[in-house]
């Protein structure tokens, strides 16, 4: 078993490392890879290729084409490329047994890759160091090393170098298991193992764990598992066939023939011993059977006896006692090593503290002249800055004066022309809708004069002229109000008003024609509301409306008074049942242009056109707005929007 441990850690170490290549003569390759190259980082990395390719066919060889590699990379000083022919020799050390110069040269390598701050690195080197302690029988430190380099794994989130180094792990508890008597070792390592194999499967695929399956099977059959032990080794047995694994095949048929012999089926483990031999007599590697010489030994014995349990024990007195000796004899080094190491470790990271406090200091010095510096400059700054800013403060100041006139003046200019405007407006209405009745009025006398007419057409005639009269003079009390509250410089008198009072008193002055049309008056807000307005405005603002509500409102409908709350805004609405209007005459009322002939009523009521231009121009001036939603033959709706 012990021989069983070293196969497994050398194939997981060679796997991990380098990929298989042939097995040509190393010289004659690298005399092609150095034709070919065309500077120095090409031949050293000639020399670390066939090197690398040939160093388990021919360690020796391989060993000498690492040796001028390093040289000339040394020569060269490309530390990267040095590091990894370092790493490379140390590995054919372990390759060739000299344990004392493997462990020695991946120390070097360690504390490179320490230096360069290099984790995968130093992850490998730690793993290195394992490999040659478990090699060389010395599982403790092997394993500190491991867990070392395990940690880092886990830190790198390296889930295929995590897979590798935990099988090796696995491997040290199962020889400590295997070649002690506790049976707690023997459970620990097979759940460590059996974990180690899930984890593989599942994060790392492509790791080979044939080695796994033979420590598996030959724990179970130490617990007398033998169903388990022969599941591992039918696994570990069909891996390596398929592989053309010799190597591994003989040490997997090895446990079936224990197996047979714990069975007592003593003539199926003669028959196995015998195809493990023809196995490796195939393959050539004729060093293999004294290695495996011992366990032939052990199973012949075992069959010759008829004893079941002589198989059980992994190493005989005389081998356990050699390797024992041989680890011995190298402890000494060991730690002779590794204070060394640990020496040049605290040594790197005092140099390195002492670096960097002189660094600091130097930076700290070179921060306070750049404070001083800068303060200078930002003072001198901060002087200028004030007295631009001063100076700007001025040149806005007058500015702004400037623009202020200006836009007073404008605003002013504006105003007067928008008044004018609508004074010349107002004239051209009044002018127009004056000379109408007094005109048929003089052309009656007229013609009075010259003929009688007769009592009928005289009085057909009065009335029209009544009904012009009326109107002109609801058309002079509008602008009575009007003109007086320009006189009066616009000045509002806010008071607290009811909406529902002012619509009622306004039912109350048209009841005459509200009965005549037989409308009805719904007033759906309570008589509790009030608001903050102008009375005379608001009040015209009402009466307005509700007269052109009157005016469009065919016989027998309804006049709708609604009130509605918003965030910001009271809304009062009132809805007619006439004849509406189009986009064409809503927009021209929005835009307050008066229309070139006044609309005529249902019951051919007159009207002189001016009323909704005085709405909106003391909407405006109270800071209201009205909105007109109206479609033609189905009624308007004027929305009064009052702010809170």
């Amino acid at each position: 078993m012990g021989r069983l441990s070293i196969l497994f850690i050398v194939t997981l170490t060679v796997l991990f490392i380098f990929p298989a290549h042939g097995q040509n003569s190393g010289w004659d390759k690298l005399d092609k890879q150095l034709a070919g190259a065309s500077s120095d980082s090409t031949r050293i990395l000639a020399y670390y290729k066939v090197a690398s390719e040939i160093y388990r066919s021919n360690p020796a060889e391989a060993q000498e084409i690492v040796s001028r590699g390093l040289g000339l990379a040394t020569d060269k000083r490309f530390e990267a490329l040095q590091i990894d022919l370092l790493n490379l020799q140390g590995v054919i050390y372990l390759k060739l047994n000299n344990f004392d110069e493997s462990v020695k040269t991946h120390f070097k390598v360690l504390k490179k890759r320490e230096e360069r701050n290099d984790k995968k690195g130093v992850m490998l080197s730690f793993l290195n160091i394992g490999n040659v302690f478990n090699k060389s029988y010395d599982p403790e430190q092997a394993l500190k090393y491991y867990q070392r380099a395990l940690d880092l794994a886990k830190e790198l989130r390296d889930t295929r170098n995590r897979a590798n180094i935990s099988t090796n792990i696995g491997n040290i508890y199962a020889q400590n298991a295997l070649n002690g008597e506790k049976k707690q070792d023997v459970a620990h390592a097979i759940d460590y193992l059996v974990k180690t194999v899930e984890f593989c499967k599942v994060n790392a695929p492509e790791v080979d764990l044939f080695n796994t399956y033979i420590l598996l099977s030959y724990l179970y059959l130490k617990a007398d598992k033998l169903e388990w032990s022969t599941y591992y080794t039918d696994l570990a047995i069909d891996i390596t066939t398929k592989k053309k694994d010799p190597v591994g095949e003989s040490y997997a048929r090895i446990n079936r023939a224990n197996i047979y012999v714990k069975e007592k089926r003593f003539d199926l483990a003669a028959k196995e011993v015998i195809l493990i031999k023809s196995i490796i007599a195939k393959s050539g590697f004729t060093n293999l059977t004294e290695d495996l010489q011992g366990d032939f030994d052990k199973i012949a014995k075992a069959i010759k006896a008829q004893d079941a349990n002589l198989i059980l024990s992994d190493q005989d007195s005389l081998d356990r006692k050699f390797h024992e000796d041989a680890a011995t004899l190298r402890v000494r080094i060991r730690e002779e090593l590794r204070e060394k190491y640990e020496s040049e470790k605290k040594e790197l990271e005092n140099k390195n503290l002492l670096l960097k406090n002189v660094n600091a200091e130097r930076e700290a010095h070179w921060i306070k002249l750049m404070w001083i510096l800068t303060f200078f400059v930002l003072l001198l700054f901060l002087v200028m800055t004030l007295l631009l800013i001063r100076k700007n403060r001025l040149l806005r100041e007058e500015k702004s004066k400037g623009d202020h006139q200006a836009a007073e003046i404008k605003q002013q200019h504006e105003e007067l022309l928008q008044a004018d405007r609508f004074r010349s407006s107002i004239f051209s209405v009044v002018s127009h809708d004056l000379r109408s009745p007094l005109s048929t009025f003089q052309a009656l006398l007229a013609v009075s004069k010259i003929v009688n007419l007769p009592t009928d057409e005289i009085k057909s005639m009065l009335i029209n002229i009544g009904n012009q009269v009326t109107t002109a003079s609801k058309m002079l009390d509008s602008l009575l109000v009007w003109s007086s509250q320009q006189m009066a410089n616009e000045k509002l008198e806010i008071q607290e008003i009811s909406p529902y009072q002012i619509v009622r008193e306004c039912e109350a002055l048209f009841i005459d024609r509200i009965n005549l049309k037989n409308l009805s008056i719904d007033v759906r807000f309570s008589p509790q509301l009030t608001i903050q307005s102008d009375l005379k405005r608001f009040e015209f603002i009402i009466r307005n409306i509700f007269n052109n509500a009157i005016k469009f409102s065919f016989s027998g409908k309804a006049i709708t008074f609604n009130q509605r709350d918003t965030d910001t805004e009271i809304l009062i609405s009132i809805t007619d049942q006439g004849v509406g209007m189009d986009e064409r005459k809503i927009t021209a009322l929005k835009n307050m242009q008066r229309q070139q002939h006044s609309l005529e009523g249902t019951f051919d009521e007159k009207g002189a056109g001016i009323g909704l231009m005085l709405c909106h121009e003391f909407a405006n001036r109270m800071g209201y707005s009205i909105t007109i939603e109206s479609s033609e033959g189905f009624g308007s709706t004027f929305i009064v929007h009052i702010p809170k």
